[in-house]
């Protein structure tokens, strides 16, 4: 193998033998996937230039996509992304002997549960905008003043009033937002909540169902949709790689116990 070469870590999977993915290749889109084994455990890889990527957005892609193919073999546990060993010597030591009985247990917690993820947004934000404008009293007030201000101070004004309304803007998504989680929660196992992106966005969210409460899960979001359709988008996928809820994130070099490491931000809703 050439030295500037490594292999890129994608997920490990319960060992299988030598598997290959043909209809997908690597980071680059040329590599093919291969399977490292040692123990009851396989890491998916593909050969790659040794250096440093910078977290964009294609490369992110992907790298999920990848994942989302394997998974349509089996389980699968997600690895960080750009982890990338130096030889397969080196994934085998430092990753699938010394971590065996930890992946064992993560399956185990895994096992039976589906990840899924919902965006949702509102349709209308002239609507949404003129409404909070009118429903709120203390921007009415406001808009109404500006009727005996000069020129100069209506400029002013216009600034508190856009302040009011942004403030008034959160506090309605902070409150669907609500509703919509309250009316999953009883079917989702775990939640996490992401960032939103601008006004328009009330939820960002992944949940960690249950498989035995998928049929459950699908009917409230079909509920949700049938209540609020008019008024909200919502994007529901699924079932995807469990990123949001574990992800194997490997020190080289560092002792084995600190090489696995389980994204414990998700709230429970059990």
């Amino acid at each position: 193998m050439n030295p500037s070469q490594g292999f890129w870590m994608y997920c490990i999977i319960p060992n299988q033998g030598l598997m290959t993915w043909d209809d997908c290749r690597g980071i680059h889109g040329t590599s093919p996937l291969i399977t490292i084994t040692a123990s009851n455990f396989a890491a998916v890889v593909s050969e790659e230039p040794l250096k440093k990527y910078p977290l964009v957005r294609d490369w992110l892609i992907a790298h999920q996509k990848v994942n989302e193919v394997v998974m349509a073999s089996g389980a699968l546990l997600p690895v960080k992304f750009c982890t990338i060993a130096e030889n397969k010597e080196q994934i085998i030591e430092e990753v699938l002997k010394p971590l065996a009985s930890e992946f064992q247990e993560k399956f185990r917690e895994m096992e039976g549960k589906e990840e899924y993820g919902l965006r949702v947004r509102w349709k209308d934000m002239d609507r949404f905008f003129k409404e909070m404008g009118e429903s709120e009293g203390k921007i009415r007030e406001e808009k109404e003043a500006l009727l005996n201000l000069s020129e100069e101070h209506r400029r002013n004004q216009l600034i508190e009033i856009g302040h009011l309304v942004q403030e008034a803007a959160k506090k309605k998504n902070r409150e669907m937002a609500a509703v919509l989680l309250e009316a999953l929660s009883p079917a989702a196992y775990r939640v996490k909540e992401n960032p939103t992106l601008g006004d328009a966005m009330i939820l960002n969210t992944a949940f960690l169902v249950e498989k035995n409460k998928q049929v459950a899960f699908d009917q409230a979001i079909e509920n949700l949709d049938s209540k609020y359709g008019s008024l909200l988008y919502l994007k529901y996928v699924g079932p995807v790689p469990p990123f949001n809820f574990v992800e194997i994130v490997i020190h080289w070099g560092k002792h084995p116990s600190k090489k696995l490491e389980e994204k414990t931000h998700g709230i429970s809703l059990r």
